[in-house]
C-alpha cells in the first residue's frame, strides 16, 4: 500500500534485464505512462535514460555495494522532455529474482532554482566586475586627476590652498609650504589660528568668512608674515560646492605683490623727484634768464650807453688833427674789444660752440683751460681711445657734466687740484672728474638733493641710457663718474 500511495516515483525491475516489474501511480503520473505500457518492458526500450550509461554506472555500483544513495540522473519523459532526479536504489530478492527497487526524487524545479540562482549569481558577479572595474577605472582617473592637480599647482608660483568652512586646512600647495616654512602634514587638519599669529590668523578668517557669506569670489589685500618676513598679497578667495549647489569648502589663490608695492613705491617717489627736479628747473631756468638779463642791463647796457655818449662827444667835438683822432678812439675800441670778449664768453657758458664745430675733447680741453685761468685751480686731462664721431647730443651731455662737476669742486670742494678723464670704447664713453677736496657723505641720499647739479647730471644720463656714479668720503675727496652708450660707428 504504502509503494502505491508514496507521492515519489518508485518502481521495481529486474537487476540483470531491466524489465520492469511493478511501478506505482506518482511514476506512471509524472513520467505520462500507462500502466499497460510499462510493465513487462526494460527501461532501455521505455527510452527513459537519455544516455544509458548512466544505467550501466548505477548497476555497476548496485552490484558492488548493493544500494546507491541520491545519485543525481536525468531521465525522459515520455512526451521528451527531461527532468532531475535524486535517485535512490536498493538490491532486493523477490523470490529468486534479484531486483532493483528504485525510489525517485523529482529535484527538477530546485536544480532550475539553482540554474537561475547560478545565473543570477554570475550575472551579479559579471556586475560586480564590471562595477570594481568602473570603479578601479575611476579611481585611477581621480588619483591621476588629482596627481595633475597637484603637480600643476606645486609648480605655480603663487600660493594655494584649501580649507574646511569652518577653517580646517585640507590642501596647500608646495609654494604655500616654502613661504611659511612648514610641512603639509603639519599644516593639513589644522586652523589658522593653531598655525599664525592671532592677529594672521583673524585677518585670514575674516576675509575667509566673507567670501563665504557673498557666495562668490573675492579679492583681498593681506599682509602675511613670511618665513622671510611681511609681505603684501592679493588673496583670491571662493567657495567651493558639491553637485547640489552646497558650499563645502573655501579655496584661495594668493599672489605676492611685493615688488609691485615696491615699485608703485619707487614710481611715485620717482614722479616726486621728477616733480621736484621740473620744479628746479623751471627756476633755475628763471634764474639764469634773470642773472643774464641783469648782466645785458648793469653791465652790457651800460657800457654800451657810455659807449654812445663817447661817440656823442666825438661827434660834438671831433679832434682837430688826424693823430688825436686814433688816441680819441683807443678807448673806445678798448670798450668793444672787451664788450665783445665778455658777450664771447656769456655765449659760451650757454653753448659752447666748439663742442659743436670741433667735439667733446677739444671742448674738454678749451673748458679747462677757461676753469684754470678764471679759478687758478690746477685741472689736468687724461685722454684714452677717443674718438671725434660721438653724437652732439652724448658730447652735450658729457660736457655738461664736465661743467657742473667743476663749478662743484671750484666752489664746494676747496681742492687744489683736479683730473679729468675721458675714455671710449666699443660699448660707451666714459668721463670722470676726481678732486682732492673735502669730500662729502655719499651714502647720505638728502645730500644729492640739495642742489640741482647732481639731480641734473643723473637726468641728462638717464635720458641717454647712461648712468652717474658718485664716489666720496669726507676729508678723501670726490670722484664723479659719467657713462653713456655709443653705437659702434660713433665709438
Amino acid at each position: 500500500m504504502a509503494f502505491r500511495l508514496s507521492p515519489h516515483p518508485m518502481g521495481v525491475t529486474e537487476l540483470k534485464t531491466g524489465r520492469c516489474l511493478d511501478i506505482n501511480d506518482a511514476c506512471l503520473e509524472m513520467f505520462g505512462f500507462r500502466r499497460d505500457d510499462v510493465i513487462g518492458q526494460p527501461t532501455l526500450l521505455l527510452d527513459i535514460w537519455p544516455d544509458p550509461q548512466d544505467r550501466a554506472r548505477l548497476i555497476e555500483r548496485l552490484t558492488s555495494e548493493l544500494s546507491v544513495r541520491n545519485l543525481d540522473v536525468p531521465l525522459r519523459m515520455k512526451h521528451g522532455g527531461l527532468r532531475h532526479f535524486l535517485i535512490s536504489a536498493d538490491v532486493v530478492m523477490l523470490g529468486k529474482t534479484r531486483c532493483l527497487l528504485i525510489i525517485g526524487n523529482d529535484i527538477t524545479e530546485h536544480k532550475r532554482a539553482e540554474e537561475a540562482l547560478r545565473d543570477v549569481r554570475e550575472e551579479l558577479e559579471n556586475r560586480v566586475r564590471e562595477r570594481t572595474g568602473e570603479l578601479e577605472r575611476t579611481n585611477a582617473a581621480l588619483i591621476e586627476s588629482e596627481e595633475r592637480f597637484r603637480t600643476f599647482l606645486d609648480h605655480a608660483a603663487n600660493l594655494a590652498f584649501i580649507k574646511t568652512t569652518d577653517g580646517r586646512y585640507l590642501y596647500v600647495n608646495r609654494r604655500f609650504e616654502q613661504a611659511f616654512c612648514l610641512d603639509h602634514k603639519s599644516i593639513v587638519g589644522k586652523t589658522d589660528e593653531e598655525l599664525f599669529s592671532r592677529e594672521q590668523a583673524d585677518q585670514f578668517r575674516a576675509d575667509d568668512r566673507t567670501a563665504l557669506e557673498a557666495g562668490t569670489a573675492m579679492e583681498f589685500e593681506e599682509t602675511p608674515c613670511y618665513a622671510d618676513g611681511l609681505h603684501t598679497t592679493i588673496a583670491l578667495k571662493f567657495p567651493m560646492r558639491d553637485k547640489s549647489g552646497h558650499i563645502y569648502a573655501i579655496g584661495g589663490i594668493v599672489t605676492d605683490i611685493n615688488e609691485r608695492k615696491r615699485t608703485e613705491e619707487t614710481l611715485q617717489l620717482q614722479q616726486k623727484q621728477l616733480h621736484d627736479l621740473t620744479a628746479k628747473l623751471i627756476k633755475a631756468q628763471e634764474d639764469e634768464r634773470q642773472r643774464i638779463a641783469r648782466e645785458l642791463h648793469d653791465d652790457v647796457s651800460q657800457r654800451l650807453a657810455a659807449l654812445v655818449l663817447d661817440v656823442a662827444s666825438l661827434e660834438r667835438q671831433p679832434p682837430l688833427l688826424p693823430e688825436l683822432i686814433g688816441k680819441s678812439l683807443e678807448p673806445v675800441r678798448e670798450q668793444l674789444e672787451q664788450l665783445s670778449d665778455d658777450l664771447h664768453n656769456l655765449a659760451y657758458k650757454l653753448h659752447p660752440s666748439l663742442l659743436q664745430h670741433a667735439g667733446l675733447q677739444p671742448a674738454v680741453e678749451d673748458h679747462i683751460r677757461e676753469v684754470t685761468k678764471r679759478t687758478g685751480l690746477s685741472v689736468s686731462l687724461k685722454v684714452h681711445r677717443m674718438s671725434g664721431s660721438l653724437s652732439l647730443d652724448h658730447s652735450t651731455c658729457l660736457f655738461r657734466v664736465l661743467q657742473e662737476s667743476l663749478q662743484n669742486v671750484a666752489k664746494h670742494a676747496c681742492a687744489t687740484e683736479a683730473t679729468v678723464k675721458l675714455s671710449g670704447s666699443s660699448k660707451g664713453v666714459g668721463l670722470s672728474v676726481t678732486d682732492n677736496g673735502k669730500g662729502f657723505d655719499a651714502s647720505d641720499k638728502s645730500a644729492h638733493h640739495k642742489g640741482l647739479g647732481l639731480t641734473s647730471m643723473q637726468q641728462r644720463l638717464r635720458l641717454l641710457n647712461g648712468f652717474l656714479r658718485v664716489h666720496s668720503r669726507p676729508t678723501e675727496g670726490t670722484k664723479i663718474c659719467a657713462w653713456v652708450p655709443v653705437k659702434k660707428e660713433e665709438a
